[in-house]
């Protein structure tokens, strides 16, 4: 992704110094330009490329002049990106951004124009950041590409955030989100029957990218980082299945729906592994490897996290990969989700389910069929819960799921109070053996 940063290049003790970008437009092809801000060598810090915070402020430079250049190269980082918002498909080069400096500093000089100096405004932000998390130009803070989900999640976000701006018939900007946007944001959803962990996810969204611009230097609006510009959460009704439910997806006979039977296999390759989809469903030769005792494992890396992980190979999962070569068909997530709960019905999965939802901001419940709510991160559930009904140590599990504590993956799996019981029988405590 391309960036830039201000740096001094001088180490001489309290000298007057122009101030530089260095600009990074991939491995290999950087390049520095003059921002033709000037600051005293003392007064400055390069890793927070502003002036230092702890500065002792004398006649040479003083306090209102640490402020001023604060500000100003905020504004011209702004100028810059607004400048290349413009121009998205070319890269930038040392004399672009010399030229876009100096139309920064001279604005009544470039063609005649007297027009104010460009910024680059919220919405498109919004949609050059949506745009560099697609074509990988900008990754996430493991260093890797955001997932397919991801995006689609910020494309959503995109046309929601546009349809809200025209429902209240105004272009909102960096500055015009505070606590009262806020509330007529939730507002806004809830009155369109959104349940509470989609708005959640929006206003998630919202803040990561704000958070994204402000570093960038094109705001300064901390709201967002107010306790009450919250991400709103509810408990949702995930579930797992059973060993003998999933045995009884893998013992259909779907041959003649090729459809179906890709999506029951790959979706089983989840229930055996407990990964994420986006791990599970490319799983090929190269994740193969075999151990000193002669034990086959998966050896990953997760995309959404970049943990590395080794699952043993169950015999069950064996015959999947021997069925398919070693290399899993090309499947979609969407496909798999339409295709599996049929599946699931087919296989018997029919158990009647108490689900409640938010309607109109009230809580309410009402009855399906555990089939309906099998999704393809059903498996990886499934996949964990098993494993801990089976006695494997919560530790192990953890090294496989990549859950960083055991407070997170006790709360991600899932396992009810009966359950529970029927494994403390078994203690010497409540058993007396």
């Amino acid at each position: 992704m391309a960036s830039f940063c201000y740096r001094i290049r001088s180490t001489q003790k309290n000298k007057l110094v122009k101030i530089q970008i260095f600009f990074t437009v991939g491995r290999g092809n950087q390049f520095y330009a003059d921002s033709q801000y000037m600051v005293l060598t003392d007064a400055w810090d390069n890793k927070r490329q502003t002036v230092k915070s702890r500065y002792s402020f004398t006649d040479d430079f003083t306090e209102q002049q640490g402020r001023d250049l604060t500000a100003k190269l905020a504004e011209l980082r702004s100028f810059i990106f607004g400048e290349m918002a413009k121009d998205p498909e070319h890269a930038m080069t040392k004399t672009k951004l010399e030229k876009i400096i100096y139309s920064f500093h001279h604005p009544h000089n470039i063609s005649g124009s007297r027009n104010a100096r460009s910024r680059e405004s919220l919405t498109d932000y919004i949609a050059r950041y949506t745009r560099e998390i697609e074509d990988g130009t900008r990754l996430n803070i493991h260093k890797l590409r955001y997932g397919a989900s991801t995006i689609k999640n910020y494309k959503g976000f995109i046309i929601q955030f546009e349809e809200f701006c025209k429902a209240k018939h105004k272009r909102y900007d960096f500055g015009d989100i505070d606590l009262k946007f806020y509330d007529d944001f939730v507002a806004y959803f809830t009155a369109k029957d959104y349940s509470i962990n989609t708005i959640g996810r929006h206003v998630k969204e919202l803040k990561i990218i704000m958070r994204a611009a402000r570093e960038e230097g094109l705001h300064d609006n901390g709201t967002i980082e107010n306790r009450k510009f919250r991400v709103l959460t509810a408990d949702v009704e995930n579930i797992y299945l059973t060993e003998s439910e999933i045995k009884a997806m893998a013992a259909l006979e779907l041959s003649a729906d090729k459809h179906k039977e890709i999506a029951r296999d790959v979706f089983l390759v989840g229930c055996y592994t407990a990964q994420r989809f986006s791990d599970y469903s490319t799983i090929n030769e190269g994740n193969l490897r075999t151990l000193e005792n002669g034990q086959q494992v998966i050896d990953l890396k997760q995309q959404k996290t970049g943990n590395h992980v080794v699952i043993p190979v169950r015999p069950e999962l064996q015959t999947i990969l021997d069925k398919y070569q070693n290399r899993l068909p090309k499947s979609y997530e969407q496909k798999v989700n339409k295709y599996i709960k049929a599946v699931a019905r087919e296989a018997g999965i029919t158990e009647k389910i108490e689900v409640s939802y938010i309607e109109n901001g009230k809580k309410k419940t009402h009855i399906v069929e555990k089939c309906d709510m099998v999704k393809t991160h059903t498996a990886r559930r499934s996949g964990a819960t098993n494993m801990y009904l089976a006695g494997i140590p919560t530790i192990a599990i953890m090294k496989i799921t990549g859950h960083k504590t055991e407070k997170e993956f006790m709360k991600y799996i899932k396992v009810t109070e009966e359950q529970t019981a029927m494994e403390l029988m078994n203690h010497p405590y409540f058993s007396g053996k």
